[in-house]
């Protein structure tokens, strides 16, 4: 019965921290509501080591259970391009739907004044089989989105194959 009874008391931090990230990750969503700067840096695809950067922009938005933002890149020479992303997380917080894939959220991690939100799945990059990892950051000032790939081809890291990072824009002084 002792067995039983401990069992339980461990079984029940687990469960509420479980319950609790679905609306902690709801609470940073909310954080990200507003207009953004900054840019987004890329890894080229053709030798996953050649790095780039475009200016960014970024509104984002959530609604109580869906959190959506669109992103414009500036190319230079008036050629802007953008993007958007939307993501639900399910009741228990553990899993998120973000564009249309389902990713498990492996850790929702609070370092000061920094919270990562990390989620995994696979999925195919180039029509391999690909490990895929998107960790969305918060800071008092900043959030960034991370997305990494890991292959057989590359080994056991993980290569960042983009990275948005974004601040609140500087308010003018009039």
């Amino acid at each position: 019965m002792k067995t039983i009874i401990a069992f339980a008391f461990l079984l029940t931090p687990i469960l509420g921290v479980a319950q609790g990230d679905r609306e902690f990750i709801f609470e940073q969503f909310t954080k990200t509501i507003g207009d953004w700067e900054g840019f987004m840096e890329y890894t080229d695809e053709s030798d996953n080591t050649t790095k780039y950067s475009l200016p960014a922009k970024c509104q984002a938005s959530f609604n109580g259970t869906k959190w959506e933002y669109a992103v414009q890149y500036d190319h230079g020479r008036g050629d802007i391009t953008g993007g958007k992303g939307e993501c639900t997380v399910n009741e228990d917080g553990t899993k998120m739907n973000y564009d249309g894939v389902i990713w498990n959220v492996t850790a929702v991690e609070e370092h000061g004044d920094t919270i990562d939100i990390v989620m995994e799945t696979s999925g195919k990059e180039k029509r391999r089989p690909t490990d895929l990892r998107r960790t969305i950051t918060l800071t008092s000032v900043a959030f960034y989105i991370t997305e990494e790939v890991r292959t057989a081809e590359f080994g056991p890291n993980y290569i960042v194959r983009n990275r948005h990072i974004l601040r609140r824009p500087a308010r003018s002084k009039e």
